[in-house]
């Protein structure tokens, strides 16, 4: 049997490791908000507020062009591969989903809901006068898109999925998805490992994601990813993932109902999300959806293939400009 004094000892031992990680997770996670201030300006939504990037690089946009990201990221991921190809043409307004990049994560139960992210999304949108665009949707942030064409199809003129998540698919989450979803213990893990972890875990992550692609010169430091590692953005990304299942589970049910023209992008070589399940299964369920598969591409075809989401934009656009 241990020892008071053996207990006490211990114990002491634990709460210094905290402190000490506590404190490294603080220095870090400040040190990367002062390196990666907000771009853009907030708007009040329920609940809290978003931040979002509206630019206007041409004096007559032919249509407002809405970014929405994905899992672990920020709007500044799509702007870093899109705003050179769009901006000549259109309006583009990105938003950092709730809780990622400099946007409030309100608090409430259903924060992960796709609809209720799609829903904050749009009220934003419509303060700053976009009444109608097309959505470009990365990843899990394709599958808000969805969300938002079903929730809001008025404010739909057209959709580009790119690399999407959108239908539920075999096997689970990575663990520490699950672990930081789950109260107390995974704020407790996202404050005290996701700094530390994620100082050396975050450049392999982004080789992995960009496989077999190489990342972009600089991507970590001109897409912010850093802020993906900082304990409130880690836990508000694993909550999204974790629930993601689930929430595409019940939206793809009414994928059949979207009318708003769609293209669905993806490369061949996806190792994030299976291109056989999501984005097929988009091109089956959307009346009239148009897949691009993209040979040799990974899970970042807006980076490496820009061209053809412009061609898709264009094309709805086109398609649209009479409705």
């Amino acid at each position: 049997m241990l020892s008071a004094h053996l207990v006490l000892a211990l114990a002491a031992a634990v709460l210094v490791l905290v402190a000490c990680l506590a404190a490294i997770s603080a220095i870090i996670t400040l040190a990367i908000n002062r390196r990666f201030p907000p771009e853009g300006s907030f708007l009040p939504v329920d609940g809290g507020k978003l931040h979002l990037v509206d630019h206007v690089a041409c004096e007559r946009p032919k249509a407002d062009i809405l970014l929405i990201h994905g899992a672990s990221a920020s709007l500044a991921d799509q702007l870093v591969a899109l705003s050179n190809s769009l901006s000549p043409r259109y309006r583009i307004v990105a938003i950092d989903r709730p809780g990622l990049g400099w946007s409030d994560r309100p608090g409430k139960a259903g924060d992960a809901c796709l609809l209720r992210q799609a829903r904050m999304i749009v009220e934003a949108a419509r303060q700053i006068g976009v009444a109608r665009a097309v959505v470009i949707g990365h990843s899990l942030g394709a599958a808000v898109a969805g969300a938002l064409a079903v929730e809001r199809p008025e404010f739909v003129r057209g959709i580009v999925f790119v690399a999407p998540a959108s239908h539920p698919w075999p096997g689970g989450v990575a663990w520490y998805y699950r672990l930081v979803a789950t109260p107390i213990i995974g704020r407790l893990f996202a404050v005290l490992i996701a700094p530390i972890a994620g100082a050396f875990l975050l450049a392999p992550g982004v080789r992995s994601v960009f496989h077999p692609q190489a990342p972009p010169r600089d991507y970590i430091g001109r897409s912010a990813a850093w802020r993906a590692v900082t304990p409130l953005r880690f836990e508000a990304s694993s909550q999204d993932v974790a629930a993601l299942h689930a929430n595409v589970a019940k939206l793809s049910r009414c994928y059949s109902d979207i009318r708003a023209p769609s293209f669905i992008i993806t490369g061949d070589r996806d190792g994030t999300v299976r291109p056989s399940i999501h984005s097929e299964g988009l091109a089956r369920d959307i009346p009239g959806a148009k897949l691009v598969l993209l040979p040799g591409v990974g899970h970042m075809p807006h980076h490496v293939r820009p061209d053809t989401v412009l061609s898709a934009v264009d094309e709805i656009v086109a398609m649209t400009s009479q409705a």
